[in-house]
């Protein structure tokens, strides 16, 4: 029997939870149960477009366009009988840094009281590696975040994150009815394979398992009572790097390929309050790539040299297993709904000896290890003599030091601090040798949150770290042995999740300082702690128990950050319009072939055009025009240009699909652009000539 099947026809909402409470009870769960409440949302949160970072690669990465929006998805499950809820949100964000948390908590604070909290709150990013960069108050994402002006933050994106995130909350909130939610697992297999296979290896339980990346494709369905779907929450362990370090647009890469698809199956209308809501969540991805590779990935790793090309290998992967998934009929979560947070200290917290598997461990002081700056094997580093395994007793330390002060983010630091310091030999960390001291320099968070939430049999763990995949395996472990008595039976990891601390390598895959041990901030025990700390969230929610926090994060909004300036005036040429089309599209067109049409712009800075588009791609139904493509889906590509001081055109890229329907068609684009005079901004739109897919 599966638990919460719908109660005969006719049966009061409250004959409902009674007969289902007494149906769990014989089968030993005995929280209540009944239908939830359940609410989805989707917003914009796409911040500027041009002339700011991209975040994840920390190559100075500048924006010059828009490729796909990026999207917060929100989901709220509540038990009817409690009256407990959860909040998850999944962002289209290369990391979600703790200055976003904070804020969106405050903000639901303000407007809901204490129906939302960080307890009972998750966010989490995708982790693109092609989205808006400039969201974190902490120094070393700042620089990381660097563009080629050098300049990290940016107010605009971070403000275009938390406000997008609040709304989608919100929308979810007013949303709320009565639904079902069903769970289902499956394989995917032959997308993603393991970089640091090595680093794998050396974990003493790493061939008990037939796949060295977690495989499994966990994925939630909901239903309103009324028979209407409105949402898909789905975690599969990629990294979102199917556009490479080298393209310039912002995109939410191959899981936003699989959350439009899904949702454009589904005719979502993201302008809708309610809507039919598709979430691509990531999990423990911190050593999975795609079996595919990118435009520029290192030898061995190679995708095609066509960026899209690999967005839509990725991204169809993994939207067409959902697919399978999303038609079997899964297992209905039954009524409980409970969840734990706690903000930890970090730096200098006791790790058991159960945990360390020796004597007491303590964690260090925050530090990046100088493996950091070699990259991934399947992406390296720019930096002539910087490598994996870069260890104290097998690096020159002088000459790695000198190698790099030529990177670019030790560039950045300079323009930001006029010096580079560089980490001092820790004990704590060996054989780590720090290149960045990020702990002492406050250049990281310490004080980290960790949260486990259960719905039914589903425990989902929300760690701040890009988790591998053996220290996934084992924190799920040790969720699933304390929750087993809780009826909880299925576990998943989602990373990325509430903050930002870097990788969670085991102790095993520490000692080999490969990219992801180097970027373990917290030392060789990190992994065991995260276990330790989970274990302990775990525990109070089987015991009914509380878990105290042992640090408060300082709220660091109020800090003054430099900002790369904004746009001073828009300018055009004599006799020319914003708006007008410099160059037209051809008279027509195969289906398969690439429409572009070139218009004179204003900085799309002026206005994000949040919940709206820079472009469309119209065809013509009788004597209607009707939209086929916006900014947002897989097919087109805005791009801006400056020319000279003060002048702008854009290129509107329309890749025609292969299922075009044939007829007449016409693209437009829409911005705005500010006076020199007044400073006053205005709108302004352009409409190409009409032209033929054949």
């Amino acid at each position: 029997m599966k638990h919460g099947n719908p109660a005969p026809r006719g049966l009061t909402t409250f004959a409902r939870h009674g007969l289902m409470a007494a149906t769990l009870a014989l089968f030993g769960h005995g929280a209540s149960a009944g239908e939830f409440n359940i609410g989805t949302g989707v917003y914009d949160i796409t911040g500027p477009v041009a002339e700011t970072g991209l975040f994840g690669y920390v190559a100075q990465q500048e924006a010059d366009g828009l490729h796909m929006r990026l999207r917060a998805r929100a989901f709220i499950i509540q038990s009817p009988t409690s009256g407990k809820r959860v909040v998850y949100v999944n962002a289209d964000l290369g990391a979600m840094f703790q200055s976003i948390k904070l804020e969106v908590v405050k903000k639901l604070k303000a407007k809901y009281g204490n129906l939302y909290d960080h307890s009972n709150v998750m966010l989490a990013a995708t982790h693109t590696h092609s989205g808006n960069a400039g969201l974190s108050h902490y120094t070393l994402y700042t620089l990381a975040s660097a563009d080629k002006s050098l300049f990290g933050y940016s107010s605009q994106a971070y403000n275009a994150a938390v406000n997008g995130i609040v709304a989608a909350i919100d929308r979810a909130h007013q949303n709320l009815g009565p639904g079902s939610i069903e769970l289902t697992q499956g394989e995917l297999l032959g997308a993603t394979r393991n970089r640091s296979a090595l680093a794998y290896q050396t974990n003493p339980e790493a061939n008990q398992s037939a796949y060295d990346t977690n495989k499994t494709m966990t994925q939630l369905k909901f239903r309103k009572d009324n028979g209407q779907e409105v949402g898909l929450l789905n975690w599969f362990s990629i990294h979102p790097t199917a556009l490479s370090m080298l393209q310039t647009k912002i995109s939410s890469d191959s899981k936003g390929y699989a959350e439009s698809f899904f949702e454009r199956s589904k005719a979502s209308d993201y302008n809708a309050r309610e809507t039919f809501v598709a979430a691509f969540s990531n999990s423990d991805e911190g050593d999975v790539v795609s079996s595919q590779g990118n435009a520029h990935s290192a030898p061995g790793f190679e995708g095609s040299p066509d960026e899209y090309t690999n967005v839509e290998v990725d991204g169809s992967r993994q939207l067409q297993r959902a697919k399978e998934l999303y038609a079997q009929s899964g297992q209905r979560l039954y009524d409980r709904i409970d969840y734990r947070h706690q903000w930890t200290a970090m730096n200098g917290l006791t790790v058991r000896p159960e945990f360390t598997k020796t004597s007491a461990k303590t964690l260090c002081t925050a530090a990046r290890g100088y493996s950091m700056a070699a990259g991934g094997e399947n992406g390296p580093g720019t930096i002539p003599g910087m490598y994996e395994g870069m260890t104290n007793e097998n690096t020159n330390l002088a000459t790695a030091a000198e190698l790099f002060l030529t990177s670019p983010l030790a560039g950045a630091i300079l323009f930001t601090f006029n010096v580079v310091t560089l980490g001092a030999d820790d004990s704590c960390q060996w054989p780590k040798p720090n290149m960045l001291a990020t702990g002492a320099l406050d250049w990281v968070p310490e004080v980290l949150p960790h949260q486990v939430m259960v719905v039914g049999p589903l425990a989902i763990i929300g760690v701040p770290y890009e988790v591998t995949t053996m220290s996934g395996r084992r924190i799920r472990a040790q969720v699933l042995q304390q929750l087993a008595g809780q009826g909880v039976t299925t576990a998943v990891i989602a990373g990325l999740s509430n903050s930002y601390s870097g990788y969670l390598a085991t102790h095993e895959e520490f000692q080999l300082q490969h990219y992801e041990g180097a970027s373990t901030e917290y030392g060789p025990y990190a992994s065991a702690a995260v276990e330790q700390i989970t274990h302990d969230l775990s525990a109070a929610l089987a015991s009914g128990t509380t878990l105290a926090d042992t640090g408060t994060p300082p709220d660091k909004s109020n800090e003054i950050r430099l900002e790369r300036p904004g746009v001073v005036f828009d300018d055009k040429p004599l006799f020319q319009s914003f708006g007008q089309v410099l160059t037209q599209p051809n008279g027509s067109y195969a289906r398969g072939s690439t429409a572009v049409v070139t218009f004179r712009a204003g900085h799309p800075k002026n206005n994000l055009r949040t919940q709206d588009t820079f472009l469309k791609v119209e065809r013509l139904n009788g004597s209607t025009w009707e939209t086929v493509a916006n900014d947002w889906d897989f097919e087109t590509t805005y791009t801006w240009r400056r020319e000279g001081i003060a002048n702008s055109r854009v290129d509107v890229e329309w890749r025609i699909p292969a299922n075009a329907q044939p007829g007449t068609y016409r693209i437009r684009h829409f911005g705005h652009w500010k006076s020199g005079w007044t400073g006053a901004i205005s709108a302004y739109s352009g409409t190409s000539r009409t032209f033929q897919v054949n």
